[in-house]
């Protein structure tokens, strides 16, 4: 079965014609109340939660809810920045700056963006400052710093790469946090 959803419905249908193939009437009445009725205009993400089984097949049977919409968690977006504007916003910063090194086509790179944007959201502007590098725009940057896997996470302090910083690899935000701790950079 699939659900599909628009702006204002949900509609149920079943993907295969065998699904509606029963053996006896009885069997046939049990399913058709086991089926979903969700009937629910849309104002967030639609979950379907049992609150019952079907005594005849043992299916689920729920109606649709809809669940609130959820804000993100960040006030402040990851600041992209670009190869040409890379010396004034990571070197000639006066507090430590993050960047990621990511890409377009990297599975884990997407993964710890979410991280990397509740980093943003935990640290304040004035303890470290978060950016995103894109490395496909920017193989000069690559070169000089040396990423060579990806994700890569590298602190600046001074204008100069920290030492020991550099980490490739999705990272989750305990371990992000650890990593920035040893380095000095505390929440």
């Amino acid at each position: 079965a699939r659900v599909s959803t628009t702006a204002r419905t949900l509609s149920f249908e079943v993907a295969s014609p065998a699904f509606l193939r029963y053996r006896t009437s009885r069997h046939r009445r049990a399913t058709m109340a086991c089926t979903f009725a969700p009937n629910a205009t849309l104002g967030g993400r639609v979950s379907l939660r049992a609150r019952s089984r079907c005594p005849a097949r043992g299916a689920l049977m729920a109606p649709a809810r809809v669940a609130p919409k959820t804000r993100g968690l960040t006030t402040r977006a990851v600041k992209e920045v670009s190869g040409a504007d890379f010396q004034a916003e990571v070197l000639d910063s006066e507090i430590p700056v993050l960047v990621d090194f990511w890409a377009t086509w990297c599975g884990p790179c997407k993964l710890i963006s979410k991280v990397v944007e509740k980093a943003e959201a935990e640290y304040g502007s004035d303890k470290v400052k978060i950016v995103k590098i894109e490395v496909d725009p920017n193989p000069e940057l690559v070169e000089k710093y040396g990423i060579y896997g990806l994700p890569t996470v590298m602190l600046f302090r001074n204008g100069e790469p920290v030492e020991g910083s550099k980490r490739e690899g999705a990272i989750n935000l305990p371990k992000l946090k650890d990593h920035l701790t040893k380095f000095g950079v505390e929440a």
